[in-house]
């Protein structure tokens, strides 16, 4: 779904995480001041696109096979001169080196064991430039993701497995994944040596923060 525009030119869209980088932009741009974004895993980049209609200049991250739907997308959306892509994958170790002033990473450290998250988030903070700031999202234990999950008990160290078959299939996410809870996201980024601006837990369970790099 395509955001749509409300009287502040900010983009209206359903997700939570993507209206607080919105504003973030949009309060920056007011600013006159130019948002260099990092986006990973940008999927198929509309929210890349989102993001550079509001003047952003936009890296956006995935595997090789997204460069092209990603960049059509911009050219269809006249920002292709603000939106570049560049292969990357959280946990192959070749994050982006920036400087950025915003990374948002949306729906992507739950693939990851925790041990490896926190490495990938450590990395993406170090990414941004001295108060910059992380936008970062994962699938909740207390969702229906959640259910019949087998590592649901252990601690969120050890916690990374393949969910219930039938969800697997219902939400084709086939591989082990580690749930979180807003507490696990609240350790993590303090972990990574973050500062934690806010977290919270969307009414679909899905958890949810923004950190700053001190």
């Amino acid at each position: 779904m395509d955001a749509h525009y409300n009287n502040n030119f900010v983009p209206v869209v359903s997700d939570e995480l993507e209206q607080l980088i919105l504003q973030e932009i949009a309060r920056r741009s007011r600013a006159n001041a130019t948002s260099e974004v990092l986006d990973l895993p940008c999927g198929d980049g509309r929210q890349a696109i989102a993001m550079a209609r509001l003047g952003a200049r936009v890296l956006a991250a995935d595997q090789i096979s997204r460069e092209t739907a990603v960049r059509g997308r911009a050219l269809a959306a006249s920002v292709h001169d603000l939106v570049d892509f560049t292969a990357a994958e959280l946990g192959d170790g070749q994050l982006p080196a920036g400087p950025f002033d915003l990374v948002f990473c949306h729906h992507g450290i739950h693939r990851l064991p925790y041990p490896e998250a926190r490495k990938v988030v450590r990395g993406l903070l170090k990414s941004l430039r001295i108060g910059g700031k992380l936008f970062i999202s994962a699938y909740g234990l207390h969702s229906a993701l959640g259910e019949g999950y087998e590592h649901g008990d252990r601690p969120v160290e050890t916690r990374h497995a393949p969910l219930a078959p039938a969800l697997a299939r219902c939400y084709n996410i086939p591989e082990p994944v580690c749930l979180y809870t807003e507490r696990n996201l609240v350790t993590l980024l303090f972990e990574a040596g973050g500062s934690v601006l806010r977290t919270f837990t969307t009414t679909h369970g899905t958890v949810k923060g923004v950190a700053v790099r001190l």
